[in-house]
């Protein structure tokens, strides 16, 4: 079995962080854990946090256990592929705290060699991350450290490319990095091991060269290809990266005609942004033309009067794109996204195919609400420091209606036929980050707080976000959240729920408008909060009872009474 499973260290959480707690396991031997399942939970003198799976597969074995403190690197879990049996002989006789050598070089020979380099003490496989849940491989697009560095925790180590993204690596120890196991532009899967790092001041044995890859077992294990540093192919750039194949094929690029400037000559996304972007340049093709096709498939004329709108041509492959791609213009700039807008577009995409979702809506008069507003802001804001924004208001009117509507307040397992209801409110407010992202701080038990109570807790949470402070705990447990686009003066507006939430409302802009008032017409402040649920939590008669619940909260609680007379 020590081939067949995986082993997961007590990481390092912050540069001069040398040691670590377990707080709690949130799994047990025995348990089927899948990608970012939260494993357990790690308490340093920093910062506690939750420390997920990096595999598919089984608990096989726990390490160390709760309350224990152990140093940074020491095997914490031992992890099998689904199926796996636990009690299985562990990668080494004795627990990964006591080992003064790589498990890997007690079972494999060949990278014994590098793992008894002198003074190497531990050394640490570091394997292909999985990017995403449905990722299985990813490309190798560049080395950033060299067989012999000396590396820091968080140095960007190599970069990655997969189907749907691109990444920097970091290195999750301080040491020296001891071999290079698996070269640029090939392509492994995930958990197969790229290299190894051993303590500060070890010795690399031999000249440092690129060695034969280590895959790991279990369902993803075979590489998908074959090369290694003596395969011509891989040196030549034939083995392109995933991004590069789909970038060609989206475009029309013929990869035989690139000249990549890799590794080797390897294909890079650059090398592919670089062709499109002097195309023109070179002669693109005219409206109706079919650019060229990837390699392999069918070249497709079509005559010069063709509408730019036309079908590839007949007998082309499945790679074939449509006949005009959007030419680039000069001006143009490309820019890599952020980690963080890579994370809230996954996001994103994940809530979406989790849920089926609906956006209702409903209008708010809200001038008992700014009759209020006016008489208190000021001494609101000298008491608090928060303004008194209709946000607080409708947070506070949400609280009330959601214990009144439970399935709004709740999470759903269709997988498992549960429904697991709230009796509490623990409220998300998605708060903006001058434009690089989102993130959705939470006020815990909101549903026990004033009206000054929340304000002051939405303003807490909100700096704290925006100032790089909040801690993960300060992140999760939300039962429902709230984004407030209203001061952009939105209109009407359908965010995605944030998910495990059942549904998210939407505060938008608020403005003086007419209003019918009996038989009298009277200018109010008046504005549209909408909801996105999620359909297979509760039905549209639900949704509006909810929002009607919210309104008449908002239109005719005694707000004046709640601030104080």
């Amino acid at each position: 079995m020590a081939d067949e499973t995986w082993v997961v260290t007590m990481p390092k959480l912050g540069e001069t962080v040398t040691e670590g707690t377990i707080g709690s396991w949130l799994k047990n031997v025995g348990d089927t854990v899948e990608f970012d399942d939260p494993l357990f939970e790690v308490s340093t003198d920093k910062v506690d946090s939750e420390i997920p799976s990096p595999y598919d597969g089984v608990i096989l074995e726990i390490y160390v256990q709760a309350g224990e403190t152990v140093p940074v690197g020491t095997d914490v879990v031992r992890i099998g592929p689904p199926g796996s049996t636990p009690g299985a002989a562990p990668a080494a006789d004795a627990p990964a705290a006591e080992a003064t050598e790589s498990t890997a070089a007690a079972d494999d020979p060949q990278a014994g060699q590098s793992a008894m380099a002198e003074g190497a003490g531990v050394v640490h496989d570091l394997t292909m991350p999985k990017l995403g849940e449905t990722v299985t491989e990813g490309t190798i697009g560049s080395w950033l450290k060299n067989a012999g560095d000396t590396i820091e925790f968080d140095d960007p180590l190599f970069e990655v490319s997969t189907d749907k993204v691109d990444s920097e690596i970091p290195s999750p120890y301080d040491g020296v990095l001891l071999e290079i196991l698996v070269q640029a532009g090939e392509t492994v899967p995930v958990g197969t091991v790229v290299a190894r790092i051993g303590e500060p001041g070890a010795t690399p044995s031999g000249s440092g060269a690129v060695a034969p890859a280590t895959p790991a077992s279990g369902p993803a294990a075979q590489p998908t290809s074959s090369a290694s540093s003596a395969t011509p192919a891989a040196a030549a750039g034939k083995n392109y990266s995933p991004i590069v194949r789909r970038l060609a094929a989206e475009n029309g690029i013929d990869l035989g005609t690139v000249t990549g400037t890799g590794a080797g000559g390897r294909i890079r996304r650059e090398d592919i942004q670089a062709a499109i972007e002097k195309r023109p340049a070179q002669g693109a093709a005219a409206p109706g033309v079919t650019p060229s096709a990837p390699t392999g498939a069918a070249p497709a004329a079509a005559p010069a009067a063709a509408p730019a709108a036309q079908a590839p041509a007949a007998g082309m492959g499945p790679q074939a794109v449509p006949a005009v791609p959007g030419v680039p213009d000069e001006r143009d700039e490309i820019q890599t996204l952020s980690k963080m807008r890579l994370a809230v577009a996954a996001g994103m995409v994940q809530s979406l195919q989790i849920s089926p979702q609906v956006w209702t809506s409903i209008e708010v008069d809200y001038e008992n609400v700014e009759i209020a507003r006016r008489k208190h802001k000021d001494a609101y804001r000298k008491a608090t420091g928060a303004s008194l924004s209709y946000l607080t208001f409708v947070s506070k009117a949400a609280c009330e209606a959601l214990l009144k509507f439970p399935a709004v307040n709740s999470s759903i397992d269709v997988p498992n036929k549960t429904q697991t209801f709230h009796p509490y409110v623990n409220l998300g407010i998605a708060v903006d980050l001058d434009q690089k992202g989102l993130i959705v701080p939470v006020v815990k038990d909101a549903d026990q707080l004033n009206l000054k109570g929340i304000g002051i807790n939405i303003k807490k949470q909100a700096e704290k976000g925006r100032n790089g402070q909040l801690g993960i705990d300060e992140m999760k447990g939300s039962t429902f959240t709230i984004t407030n686009v209203g001061p952009f003066q939105s209109y009407a507006s359908a965010p995605i729920i944030n998910q495990p939430n059942v549904a998210i409302l939407c505060t938008d802009g608020v403005a003086r408008k007419p209003v019918a008032i009996g038989d009298t017409i009277a200018i109010h402040s008046v504005g549209i909060i909408g909801m996105v649920y999620d359909h297979r939590a509760f039905d549209g008669s639900t949704a509006s009872m909810f929002l009607l619940e919210l309104r008449n909260i908002l239109q005719t609680r005694d707000w004046d009474a709640e601030l104080g007379g």
